[in-house]
């Protein structure tokens, strides 16, 4: 419990500091410049799944069933990021010459870029070797040290309203001492190991299974995140970016439940239940099946409870009367979140069984159904269009995930 617990203050301080930042600067930046904001950090998100190609997804499971070998599994795959850190440089280009987002950003975006991806992989290293209050330590300094300097110095001192160029820098320098904290620790901890590896010695073989077994996750995380995320793209294109930054608003608030769920139940329970699931062990599996189960409901709905409420005070506080207009956008978003946290109790036992096309093949379907109702019912209603096609798209996965563990857990688990 108090391993818990630390790990909610830890990454709730982290988070929660990043969240109050995004519902400050809609109050004092203009509602176009909100928007642009939210793009930078959308395509910013969108972009880091993109780079790692889910990866991890392999490298992790390679891990747990050879631990004599993490360290040599660790350098191939700092080696794999590298190369795909300058493989993507003329990619982002491509997309600020369209300007998605102004030209002026492209420098600080993809530093922090860079510099996020290492650092989220990082944190899930941290994670997969037991380390929660470690890996929520780094990033609070990723996501909550730089936030209170920048208040500290650009508001308190200097007495200047905060841009988007102040975030977006102070944002690098706290990425980068993130990682460069992660690598000393990592370093002086597992020293003898990493001295007894040839760090030029890199296993192509090893590199393009990971590929290989990687990219049907990689294609389920890109369509989910396109169901995430591709509404916001929408809407600027049909709309503009004064209905991305109202639409963004709301979706950052909604993921409160998200955020909560990941620290306290995901990062917490998913290792031991793979490591349970990688061992054959029946009741140990159990047991941590059911204990999945029973936490996500009850931290889902508790969460979703709270920030039903929320909402009312800080719209009150924001004072726009163009963000109370589509309240309603809201509480569908909320919804669609609920069902995306419950839909995970499936997705992790399918991913715990290898199951990787019962993952792959939901996620697709949705993705489609997602753009297609976009395309069709944003230039027609708006924003409440773009909640209900991000609803319909998580029902469609949860129903779809449920089905194939059903007929999976009925059939092959003996």
């Amino acid at each position: 419990m108090q391993k818990k617990m630390l790990a909610l203050f830890l990454r709730g301080s982290s988070m929660g500091s990043k969240f109050l930042l995004i519902i400050a600067l809609s109050k004092s930046l203009t509602t176009e410049d909100y928007g642009v904001l939210s793009m930078v950090l959308t395509t910013l998100t969108f972009l880091m799944f993109f780079l790692g190609l889910d990866f991890y997804n392999f490298s992790h499971r390679e891990i747990i069933e050879n631990d004599s070998l993490k360290v040599k599994f660790l350098v191939n795959q700092f080696w794999f990021h590298l190369i795909c850190y300058v493989v993507y440089i003329p990619i982002i280009y491509i997309i600020f010459i369209n300007d998605i987002i102004p030209l002026s950003y492209i420098i600080p975006f993809y530093l922090l870029l860079v510099l996020e991806h290492f650092g989220q992989e990082l944190f899930r290293f941290f994670n997969l070797f037991n380390k929660p209050n470690q890996a929520n330590l780094i990033l609070l300094i990723r996501t909550g040290l730089w936030i209170a300097i920048m208040v500290i110095v650009e508001y308190f001192i200097l007495e200047r309203p905060i841009t988007i160029e102040h975030v977006l820098y102070y944002w690098i320098a706290g990425s980068f001492l993130a990682v460069l904290y992660s690598l000393i620790y990592v370093f002086i901890i597992g020293s003898t190991d990493f001295k007894t590896i040839n760090w030029f010695s890199i296993d192509k073989k090893w590199i393009k299974t990971g590929i290989r077994i990687s990219l049907p996750f990689f294609f389920g995380t890109i369509a989910y995140k396109i169901i995430e995320y591709s509404d916001r793209y929408m809407i600027d294109w049909f709309l503009d970016k004064s209905a991305v930054g109202i639409y963004s608003f709301y979706a950052n608030f909604a993921n409160i439940i998200n955020i909560i769920v990941s620290t306290i139940t995901i990062t917490l329970i998913v290792p031991n239940l793979l490591r349970a699931i990688s061992a054959k062990e029946p009741i140990e599996i159990e047991k941590q099946i059911s204990k999945f189960f029973k936490e996500l409901w009850v931290t889902t709905l508790g969460v979703s409870v709270i920030v039903v409420f929320l909402i009312f005070p800080v719209l009150s506080w924001q004072d726009k009367p163009e963000f109370k207009a589509e309240i309603v956008v809201y509480f569908v978003i909320l919804i669609a979140n609920i069902a995306f946290n419950m839909s995970l109790f499936y997705h992790f036992l399918l991913y715990a069984y290898k199951k990787d096309n019962s993952i792959l093949k939901p996620t697709i379907y949705a993705s489609l159904a997602n753009i297609v109702l976009n395309l069709i019912f944003i230039p027609k209603f708006g924003l409440i269009a773009a909640a209900l096609s991000t609803l319909l798209s998580f029902l469609l996965i949860l129903i779809l995930k449920r089905k194939y563990w059903l007929d999976f857990n009925s059939k092959d688990i003996e």
